[in-house]
């Protein structure tokens, strides 16, 4: 793999996974139509891992003081966690997380069955793109921005989980739809974020180990490993700061137009190239 497809591929990655156009729907149409190869199961798993340490360090405060909630610790008032964290809220978040990747895994688990045939349809990928523009086209309709975050409850965490379980399919975003469900049941902006990036730590971290089971030889150069790894991160960690300012400005379900036009180009592309082939 040459070193401007891992470059291109950790863009793709750490760009796509966090802003609302779905990272594996654009995996798949970069491989279809630039030739670029699927990469190999450790290459991928470390593109994920890239984008999990981006995860990390924007939450790094939220996330210490959860894990400090859940010992009994009571954590710092900090103003610059969004809504503070105490020793209940904390282990109540916590618990929010452990329950909404509950149906993450079983709707997950379904659709493995066959969510592997559908990567290699640009057609399949467009039609999904569709879904997650009107999925944001209908969240932008919701202008809760002064929703309190007691709103994210048990049900408010399984209905987003089983969506983050949808997100399994190709052009189905994660980022958007889980965002949007959440607020859609009325949840803060802002926090719908927060409780999204941090329900997606179990599920990748759950999905790498997955894909590290299978891993037999590792046939790639440890350059293109750290390199495509390095970048997801970087540029991660900027689409998680643009995605976060996205919110604030109200543009969030602006992507939608995005979707629907990549949705177009890649299905005319794809009858055009196969028309010619």
């Amino acid at each position: 793999m040459t070193i401007w497809k891992v470059v291109l591929l950790g863009i793709i990655q750490g760009l796509t996974e966090f802003l609302p156009i779905s990272s594996s729907g654009h995996l798949a149409l970069a491989q279809f139509f630039f030739g670029i190869e699927e990469p190999q199961l450790f290459f991928d798993v470390m593109l994920h891992v890239g984008t999990l340490g981006a995860i990390i360090v924007v939450y790094a405060r939220d996330i210490g003081h959860i894990i400090m909630a859940v010992f009994g610790r009571e954590p710092k008032k900090d103003p610059q966690s969004l809504y503070g964290i105490t020793k209940k809220t904390g282990r109540k978040l916590a618990l929010l997380i452990i329950l909404g990747s509950i149906p993450t895994v079983i709707v997950a688990l379904i659709f493995s069955l066959f969510v592997e045939k559908l990567f290699v349809s640009p057609l399949f990928v467009s039609l999904m793109l569709v879904v997650t523009g009107f999925i944001l086209w209908y969240s932008g309709r919701f202008r809760n921005i002064n929703a309190s975050a007691e709103r994210l409850n048990f049900l408010s965490a399984l209905i987003i989980g089983a969506v983050q379980g949808l997100a399994t399919l190709p052009g189905i975003s994660r980022s958007g739809s889980t965002i949007s469900a959440a607020v859609i049941r009325g949840i803060n902006r802002e926090e719908a974020a927060r409780y999204s990036l941090l329900l997606s730590i179990p599920a990748i971290i759950g999905a790498t180990l997955l894909e590290l089971r299978d891993i037999n030889n590792i046939q790639i150069s440890i350059t293109a490993i750290i390199s495509g790894t390095v970048v997801a991160f970087i540029v991660g960690f900027v689409s998680i700061k643009l995605l976060l300012k996205t919110l604030k400005t109200g543009i969030f379900s602006k992507f939608a137009y995005y979707c629907w036009i990549m949705a177009v180009l890649s299905a005319a592309g794809y009858l055009i190239k196969t028309v010619i082939s």
